[in-house]
């Protein structure tokens, strides 16, 4: 009886999500869908009531304990038992995952040392601080805390503080600590913006005080937004944009500002790691935002070298780079709040956006040690496109299969852009480093 009336419970709550008006709390709905269904879902089916902007993460359907047990994964000694390998699978991806399979130990490098990476989300999570340390104790990453100077929340939401923020709670940590993970030594700068604009001052303030700003959402209006909030773009460091879970354009709706061309547009792939950490395949993620833009035409990088221009020409091409975003191989996050004490698991382009901001905060590190100047959203793109123009696959990892609409094909294409940058040689090459 007491198993029949969980399974109605359960049931009842998928039915709710369907059809209630979208609440605060709405997340731990889709969190519970994706248990009883086994299948992915949205953490934001659909935006807060008089807000702008989307988040892109996904819930797997796991939730995990530290503590629930004893068995030890040996690929990764020091963090929790569900991460990367256990058993002879692979259940989570945590930081040692990401690090290893994206080379992130390369010379000069220390972590992202000396770097600070940007995050803005909508509303503002009152638990961030007491979750990054919860996931960083858990985890055996290096803390990052306001006292140490790690951790800068900045609290531009209007009086838009939250535990229960429509998903953003989800979003928010994700985005820390996927920076965290690829970056651990980097400083973080949280920026909690507010819903009921279009975050421009925000996004500014972001370029202002970061080598890099990771965006892990798309505004509802899609790019009828463009002429709002594209002034607030271009105002120094690379600034990356996900570019959607809904697959091929203009099936899944135009995902700006991914689009833009003063951004750098991540799509996402699903990672398989062997039991040592390194990757066993990479495939091209069949919820991968990626497509034509109908408002931004053809860059240089993109026009210059023929990537994207035989898809999409005269108009932009989408995404740039990818990483990891498949919930079937989700990331580990903890978010605290409503959700303490246990690990989720999360994919979605909002998780490959922060590991590539990670990624670019561990290159810059690595140039200003060897006397070279940051990274900007002018250069960037143009580098990676001409490293990829170069020698391909000794630049980017070529994901050559997975279908999001379009197919995954040799070198650039409409799910995974040029493909996924192998870090260490990205920097040894057109950043000029040993």
């Amino acid at each position: 009886m007491r198993k029949f009336m969980l399974i109605t419970l359960a049931v009842l709550l998928v039915g709710q999500i369907g059809f209630a008006q979208v609440a605060p709390n709405s997340a731990v709905q889709q969190f519970v869908r994706a248990q009883v269904t086994g299948k992915a879902q949205p953490v934001m089916p659909a935006v807060a009531p008089g807000t702008h902007a989307r988040s892109l993460a996904m819930f797997s359907g796991q939730k995990l304990s530290a503590k629930s047990s004893s068995i030890k994964a040996a690929s990764a000694p020091g963090e929790p038992w569900f991460c990367d390998w256990n058993n002879g699978s692979q259940v989570l991806v945590c930081p040692k995952g990401v690090q290893t399979a994206y080379g992130t130990n390369f010379p000069g490098v220390n972590g992202g040392a000396g770097m600070t990476v940007a995050i803005v989300d909508a509303f503002y999570y009152l638990d961030a601080e007491n979750a990054l340390a919860q996931y960083n104790a858990g985890m055996g990453l290096p803390p990052c805390t306001v006292a140490n100077g790690c951790f800068t929340p900045v609290d531009m939401s209007n009086g838009n503080q939250c535990i229960s923020c429509y998903g953003w709670e989800v979003e928010t940590m994700l985005d820390i600590e996927a920076v965290h993970a690829m970056a651990p030594n980097a400083k973080i700068v949280y920026i909690g913006s507010d819903p009921y604009n279009y975050s421009q001052a925000e996004e500014i303030l972001a370029q202002s005080v970061a080598v890099v700003t990771s965006n892990s959402w798309t505004f509802n209006a899609s790019e009828g937004v463009a002429p709002i909030f594209e002034p607030a773009l271009g105002q120094g460091p690379p600034t990356l944009f996900a570019s959607g879970d809904y697959g091929y354009f203009p099936y899944s709706g135009i995902s700006y500002p991914c689009t833009s061309s003063k951004a750098v547009c991540v799509g996402g792939t699903s990672l398989y790691l062997n039991p040592n950490l390194t990757r066993n395949a990479e495939t091209g993620w069949s919820g991968s935002g990626g497509g034509c833009s109908g408002y931004f035409g053809i860059p240089s990088w993109q026009s210059g070298y023929g990537f994207g221009s035989t898809v999409c020409s005269p108009n932009r091409a989408t995404p740039d780079i990818s990483a990891i975003a498949d919930p079937n191989t989700a990331f580990a996050v903890y978010i605290g709040g409503n959700y303490a004490g246990y690990y989720y698991g999360i994919g979605g382009t909002s998780l490959a956006t922060p590991i590539n901001a990670g990624l670019i905060a561990d290159i810059d590190a690595a140039r200003v040690s060897f006397g070279k100047p940051l990274l900007t959203y002018a250069n960037f793109n143009s580098e990676m496109y001409a490293a990829a123009n170069s020698n391909y696959n000794y630049f980017v990892f070529d994901i050559t299969s997975g279908n999001n609409g379009y197919p995954a094909g040799l070198k650039f294409d409409r799910v995974t852009g040029l493909g996924v940058p192998n870090g260490k040689n990205v920097s040894n090459r057109f950043f000029g480093l040993p």
